[in-house]
């Protein structure tokens, strides 16, 4: 391990200044640097880890005097200081240690001096390394078995935190056969993933852990061939801080099991699986997965497995009649789980014959819709809107961050408001939500107003075209699988204001007026202004046209699959969306997801007496009741054309 050894001589030189600065009580310190190198490191060409800054602190933290560069500014240099206590700090220049690079040393070190007047004194600090060093070594017997071999090493994490996150530093890769010196990282976790392709061109990979890492420690990993059963031998010099561990890795076939990869929601989870080796026939019916809670001890079976013979990915078809290594994937889908609930799961053959490494996984949160029952409405400068009247206080009095919002603010000016409360419920008890289609204006001036609600926020009124522009959408990451709920409609049947012709005839050929309720996930960036929540799209009827690039739409969001910002979407039927007949119904929206893999942003949730209100067509004679809307979690999601 290197040292670099300052020797700070702090020479008070009042002897040789003159009678007014000594009663001033200033000294003058004088440093020279002397380097003592135990090893001989190499310095990257842009990047010199002996190149020092220094800093003197006084004891309140202000930095007196400070240099990038001591050995160029202040070696042999006389710098005058009060007489106090001071820190002297040393590290290396240009580098603070808390990312990773190849031959890339970070020394530190501090130290305390007194300046006294009258007296001259010596003071020393020694500059240690203070981030980790890593050294990969492959033996020779490697290039004999295999063809490529690499080494990456970097943060030592979860599956869940190193898909939730950016990693926090940039994993290095060692590549057998090119010289590229040692790397060093910060005082973290690490983790080494050893990743083999043979001469078969067979892959093969292999994680260790290193933990418990602290600066100035070296990890030397060596990796050899051998035979039998594969070892990781670990030799610690305690007083070098270095730790060598011999990982042998076997060459003699054997069979062996991948770790299940995981994709958790709330209260399901997918598995996958696959064999990556074996040395007999695998009956492909034995093989199953297993879980449990992190910290019970019982394994319980998945319910079932299944088994796609489609190759792995990552794995390469072979054509060698010897191979027994089943090439597909095995599945499975857990259920009933709890959600924001650690758990982990392995692969098992036949009685535990073969079991692979296991994985751990969280299960996502089981977010509740806000106010989801329509019993919270709150009135604010005539305005009525579905939040909690405490939340509304607790924003900043313009409800730029409600949850819910409607065409209220755009009627207000009329004194309308198109979505009230009722306590007209599906079980008498509590409010719901009434949304009454309308003209609003004066002497035939104005615009249709559908009665709506949505998860989102009106941002104006827009006067010339008369018009709006308004937001959709509330952040949120979980996966629910329905959208369940009660609603009454009685449809107008005189389609008595249109500003579009298709959409008035389709009206009129289906006997009237009708409804819409509508939920969808969307994973795009969206909008993030400052005065108000992040939004997911917005219509503004200003527009020219739709910019469907920066989510934006003049009339109408495109929820097909043309739009690749939306995870899932659900809708009521169009029969649900002509009527109740006057009476409450449940109604269940099955979201129909376009991908299990992806993670929300946002949540649009719409409700909305008129269908076609978004292109001012409809009839006033609409009226709609809406109550106790519920996101649901149970069950196994739809796949879009898999119903």
């Amino acid at each position: 391990m290197k040292n670099i050894y300052f020797l700070i001589l702090l020479c008070l030189l009042a002897a040789c200044q003159n009678d007014d600065l000594s009663s001033d009580n200033i000294g003058y310190l004088r440093l020279q640097m002397g380097v003592n190198e135990s090893t001989n490191t190499k310095a990257g060409e842009v990047y010199n880890p002996e190149q020092m800054a220094v800093q003197i602190i006084r004891t309140d933290g202000t930095v007196v005097e400070e240099t990038s560069n001591f050995a160029a500014e202040w070696q042999g240099k006389q710098i005058a200081l009060p007489v106090g206590t001071y820190t002297l700090q040393a590290s290396s220049a240009g580098f603070d240690g808390q990312s990773s690079g190849f031959n890339k040393p970070y020394y530190a070190g501090q130290t305390e001096f007194v300046i006294e007047k009258g007296k001259e004194i010596n003071a020393t600090v020694t500059c240690t390394l203070a981030n980790v060093k890593v050294t990969v070594n492959f033996d020779k017997s490697f290039q004999k078995y295999f063809k490529a071999a690499t080494v990456t090493v970097g943060e030592n994490e979860t599956e869940e935190e190193s898909a939730a996150t950016d990693p926090s530093i940039t994993p290095l890769v060692f590549e057998m056969g090119k010289e590229q010196g040692s790397g060093y990282f910060p005082a973290i976790d690490l983790q080494a993933k050893l990743e083999l392709t043979n001469l078969q061109d067979e892959t093969f990979s292999q994680t260790d852990a290193i933990r418990n890492v602290k600066p100035r420690d070296h990890y030397i990993l060596n990796y050899s061939v051998g035979i039998g059963e594969g070892s990781i031998n670990i030799d610690v010099d305690e007083t070098r801080h270095t730790y060598t561990f011999n990982i042998n890795i076997s060459t003699t076939p054997k069979t062996s099991l991948a770790a299940p990869t995981v994709n958790a929601w709330g209260k399901l989870a997918y598995l996958e699986g696959s064999v990556i080796s074996a040395v007999e026939t695998l009956d492909t019916s034995l093989m199953k997965f297993q879980y449990r809670k992190k910290g019970d001890t019982e394994w319980a079976d998945a319910s079932t497995t299944t088994y796609d013979e489609t190759p792995a990915q990552g794995t390469t078809p072979t054509t060698d009649e010897g191979d027994k290594t089943p090439k597909g994937t095995f599945k499975a889908t857990l259920t009933g789980l709890t959600p924001e609930t650690e758990y982990e799961c392995r692969m098992v053959y036949a009685d535990e014959e073969y079991s692979s490494e296991t994985t751990s996984f969280t299960t996502e949160s089981t977010t509740a819709l806000y106010n989801g029952s329509f019993d919270d409405w709150h009135q604010y400068d005539g305005i009525w809107y579905a939040i909690n009247a405490n939340d509304a206080t607790s924003n900043d009095g313009k409800f730029l961050n409600s949850y819910w919002d409607s065409g209220n603010p755009g009627a207000a000016m009329m004194s309308k408001n198109p979505t009230v409360s009722t306590q007209d419920t599906p079980t008498g008890q509590g409010q719901a939500a009434m949304l009454s289609s309308q003209f609003v204006g004066i002497f035939g001036v104005g615009k249709f107003a559908a009665g709506n609600i949505y998860t989102g926020h009106y941002c104006e009124t827009i006067m010339n075209p008369m018009g709006a522009r308004i937001r959709f959408g509330q952040e949120f990451t979980s996966r629910p699988t329905q959208l369940k709920g009660w609603y009454k409609y009685t449809r107008g049947t005189s389609i008595d204001q249109s500003q579009n012709d298709a959409c008035k005839a389709e009206l009129e050929q289906s006997g009237g007026d009708k409804c819409a309720i509508y939920i969808a996930l969307a994973d795009n960036v969206g909008f993030t202004d400052n005065n108000m929540r992040p939004a997911a799209f917005e219509i503004n009827n200003s527009l020219s046209a739709d910019d469907p690039a920066n989510f934006k739409y003049k009339y109408t969001i495109d929820f097909s699959e043309n739009n690749p910002n939306i995870v899932a979407y659900g809708t009521i039927t169009d029969e649900e969306a002509k009527g109740t007949n006057g009476e409450w119904k449940e109604f269940t929206i099955n979201l129909e997801y376009r991908d299990l893999t992806r993670k929300p942003k946002y949540i649009i949730v719409v409700a909305s007496a008129s269908k076609y209100g978004d292109y001012f067509t409809g009839s006033t004679g609409s009226v709609m009741y809406i109550d106790d809307f519920e996101l649901v979690y149970d069950g196994q999601p739809v796949v879009k054309g898999q119903q």
